[in-house]
Parts: C-alpha cells; structure tokens; sequence
C-alpha cells in the first residue's frame, strides 16, 4: 500500500499539472481514509529523494525557492545553518504539504482558492485578511488563508512569527494553526512564533483571551493577558511564563532583542533579519547565553561590534553579502 502511494506523489510532484487538478489532488491527501499511509509514503518520497538527489525538480525546485525565499546556497561546512531535510521537503512540496496540513486542520470541507504571503529575510508586512483581521508577519514566515473566510471559522496555517489583532466575530471563532499547535481567539490582539528550525513554538497573549492547545492538540490552556505557553515540540512539554511585552512585540518595531540566547541561537535570527550568510567554525562559537538590545533597524556592523566586544575572542568580516566570524 504504501509504494502505492509512494508512487502516486511521486508522479504528482514529478508532472505541472493544471490547478483544478492540484485542487482534487489536494483533496485526495487530506481525505481521512488511509492518513497514516499518506503521511509514511510523502515522508519516505522526502527521504530518499534527499538521499538520492533523484527526487523530481528537487534542485531546480530547492533553487528557487532559495532565491525567492532568500535562504543562502549550500557553500561548505561552515555554514551556520546546514540544509535541514524541512527545507529540501519544503522546495518540492511546500504547496502540497503545507496546503494539505492547512486543509485538514479546517475539516473535510476544503477551502478551494488558498493565498499564500511569504516574507522574505529582512522585512517585515503588515495584511489585512479577507475578515478585516491585521496580521504583522515578521521575516522569513508564511502565512496560508482562504480567499474568503466561510466555514464556521476563521483558520489560517502560521509558519515563522506573527502578530494578529483579531477581527471580533463570536460565531467564527478565529484559529492559527501550526502543526500540532494551534491558538483559537475571539477578538484580541497574540503573538505566535513558529519557526521550523527552532523546536519550541510559543504563544503570547497581548490582550483579550485566547486558548492555546498543544500536544498534538490533546492538551489546552486558556491564556491571561501577559502570559506566554511556550512549548517543546519534541519534549511535549509546555513552559508558562509573564514575559516582557516589550521584549515580545519588538520585532514589529524594528528592534532586536535576544534574552539568554548562546551565539548560535543569536546569529539564527540575525540571518532572518539581515541579507546576510554567516560564516564560521561550529567550534569556535562559545555555549554562554548573553543578552542584548538594539535600536530600530541598527545596522549589522553596529551589532556585531556590540557582541564579538562582549562575547570576546572573536571578531567579524563582512564581505558581500557574507559576514565571517573569526576567531582572534
């Protein structure tokens, strides 16, 4: 059964088809009937696609997406950020799996026009949904909505970081999901952050009430204005915090701020907020959590003189559209 499917997706994703087909396809994925099959041939394509370099359109695909996403190409082991199988499985399959995973959250009524808003490294958008709903989505996230809200709610698909100041409707409750995590609000003003390289996904409640449910979904809790759930996707463990408002919306200001982060975590989200590759050797970087703040839209010479000043024995080069990290 399993190669049965294997071989469905992979002639799908090997063949442009026209988009009344890919709707039904799409259709077809999210059906109930055989999930788990789906779910083990789709993975298993991803796998020895990446294995093999055989998968259909892989580089070309994976290629695009780079250029269009602004992920930096694979150069040599000193990259910061190595290709992770997410981002080979997303160049091939980012509408078919995102759409599906999107579609069978919403139910078995399927949504047939899908919007697609990607960020690309270094902005920030500001949209308004179909329901009047503003959404702030920061660097490198994607956000997938109907063209038209008409179920009995309100679903979009979050992946990266957003800030949602929710339309009040009490009959079509409001819903962002990602994977196995997803916040259900009224009308209130919530932060998400649901970035794939990064394991915990963490909701923040700015004002109004919001629940918040997790682990696979089978676990909930209704948030407080000013608390955070921040959950581990891997552990399942959950983490309640009052977090500093001001730290968690500065990112809508064009400010940066990094709370107890080693370099390695610090350096991920520089490069989601500067045309930036960073460059380095994995063992020079130091597992010491620093913390800092920078005005808005700082220049990244002005940051980095700030952390290799503080963080010591190390020092920085920019050239082109790298910065390397040296060790002094």
């Amino acid at each position: 059964m399993k190669n049965y499917f294997q071989k469905i997706l992979a002639l799908f994703t090997g063949n442009d088809y026209p988009g009344s087909t890919r709707q039904e396809f799409y259709k077809w994925l999210v059906d109930e009937e055989y999930v788990s099959e789906k779910d083990e041939a789709l993975q298993t394509l991803w796998e020895e696609g990446y294995k093999s370099g055989t998968a259909p359109n892989l580089h070309q695909s994976y290629e695009l997406l780079r250029r269009n996403a602004g992920i930096p190409s694979v150069r040599e082991e000193r990259r910061i950020r190595p290709i992770h199988i997410w981002q080979i499985a997303a160049a091939v399959f980012f509408i078919v799996a995102a759409s599906s995973i999107y579609l069978s959250t919403i139910g078995k009524k399927v949504e047939p026009n899908l919007l697609q808003q990607y960020i690309p490294t270094a902005e920030v958008h500001t949209l308004t949904l179909p329901d009047g709903t503003k959404v702030q989505l920061n660097s490198q996230s994607t956000l997938l909505y109907p063209q038209e809200f008409t179920g009995k709610d309100r679903s979009v698909f979050l992946i990266g970081e957003a800030n949602f100041k929710v339309k009040p409707n009490k009959k079509h409750p409001f819903i962002v999901k990602s994977n196995d995590f997803q916040v259900t609000a009224l009308g209130t003003e919530f932060n998400v952050a649901a970035y794939p390289e990064n394991p915990i996904i963490a909701a923040t409640l700015i004002s109004g009430s919001v629940l918040v449910e997790y682990n696979d979904l089978n676990s909930q809790m209704i948030l407080k204005p000013n608390e955070q759930l921040a959950y581990h996707k891997h552990t399942r463990q959950y983490h309640l915090d009052t977090p500093d408002m001001n730290d968690i919306t500065a990112w809508q200001r064009g400010e940066l701020v990094f709370r107890e982060m080693n370099v390695k975590e610090i350096i991920t989200i520089l490069e989601r907020k500067y045309p930036y590759t960073f460059e380095y050797r994995l063992k020079n970087l130091k597992e010491d959590k620093y913390s800092f703040r920078f005005k808005d839209k700082a220049p990244l010479s002005e940051v980095m003189d700030v952390i290799v000043n503080v963080v010591g024995q190390m020092d920085y080069k920019i050239q082109g559209d790298c910065c390397y990290l040296i060790p002094k």
